[in-house]
C-alpha cells in the first residue's frame, strides 16, 4: 500500500478538493498553497509524490502534475532532478517583488506599514465571516505563543506575524495570503529592531491585548468589530514601533 502523506501536515485537504470540481488543479494549489503559508510545510522540506498526492486527493496524476506546476510558477515550490518537488519559502513567491534598495529609509517603511493597515483591516473582517472552527484553533495556539515567548523581539515579530497570517487564512482568500505574508516579510526585520528597543514585557502585555480583542470579534463573526479592531491594533502598533 503506497504512504499516505500525513494529514497532520497538511490538514483536511481531502475535504478541500470536494468542495470545488471544476479547477481541481487549483483546489489542490491552494491547498497545499495554504498549508506552505501557514509554516506547516517548511521551507525545504519535501512534497509527497504525484501518485501519492493523487491517491491522498482521489485525483489522478495529471491533476497533481498541474498542481505542483501551479506552486512552480509561484515560486512556492522547486524541482530538484532525481530527488522531487520541494517547498519555497513564501516570502520568494513571484507575486509581488520590490526591487532591491527600494525600501531604504524610514518613509518607505512609513508606506508600506499603510499598506498593510489597508490589507489586514479588510482581511480580518473577511476572516470574521469565512472563518471555521479550526482557524479558531489556530488563532488562539498563536495567541498562546506569542504571551510566553520570553524576552526575543525576533521570535516575538515571527510568532506576531504568524498570527497575523493565520487571519489571511481564515479569510479564505489565497491571494490576501500571499499578499499579506509579502508584505509581512518586507517590514519583519524593521519591526523586530523597533521591538527591541523597548521595554520587552510591557509591550508585549499591551500588543497581546489588541490581539486578543480582534480574535475575539472574528470568533464572534463580528465584521465591523474585526475590521476596526485590527485598525486600532496596526495603528497603535505603528506609533509604538515609530514607523
Amino acid at each position: 500500500m503506497a504512504r499516505q502523506p500525513a494529514k497532520d501536515g497538511y490538514g483536511d485537504m481531502a475535504a478541500t478538493a470536494r468542495r470545488a470540481r471544476a479547477d481541481l488543479p487549483e483546489v489542490i494549489a491552494d491547498s497545499i498553497r495554504t498549508q506552505i503559508i501557514k509554516g506547516v510545510l517548511k521551507p525545504g522540506s519535501k512534497l509527497p509524490t504525484e501518485r501519492e498526492l493523487g491517491e491522498y486527493h482521489g485525483v489522478s496524476r495529471v491533476v497533481v502534475r498541474e498542481a505542483i506546476a501551479r506552486l512552480r510558477h509561484e515560486g512556492l515550490a522547486t524541482s530538484q532532478q532525481g530527488k522531487g518537488v520541494f517547498v519555497a519559502s513564501p516570502e520568494d513567491g513571484r507575486f509581488l517583488t520590490i526591487m532591491e534598495g527600494a525600501i531604504a529609509k524610514p518613509e518607505d517603511f512609513r508606506k508600506l506599514y499603510e499598506l498593510r493597515k489597508i490589507l489586514e483591516s479588510g482581511t480580518a473582517a473577511l476572516a470574521a465571516q469565512h472563518r471555521d472552527a479550526e482557524d479558531i484553533v489556530a488563532l488562539e495556539n498563536q495567541l498562546d505563543r506569542m504571551v510566553m515567548i520570553e524576552i526575543n523581539a525576533a521570535e516575538y515579530t515571527e510568532s506576531d506575524m504568524s498570527f497575523h497570517r493565520a487571519i489571511a487564512s481564515s479569510s479564505k482568500n489565497a491571494f490576501l495570503v500571499l499578499f499579506i505574508s509579502f508584505v509581512d516579510s518586507k517590514l519583519k526585520e524593521s519591526i523586530a529592531l523597533a521591538l527591541s528597543r523597548l521595554d520587552f514585557r510591557t509591550t508585549v502585555e499591551v500588543s497581546a491585548a489588541e490581539h486578543r480583542a480582534i480574535f475575539d470579534c472574528i470568533k464572534a463573526r463580528d465584521s465591523d468589530g474585526a475590521r476596526m479592531a485590527m485598525q486600532a491594533h496596526l495603528e497603535n502598533s505603528s506609533k509604538r514601533l515609530g514607523i
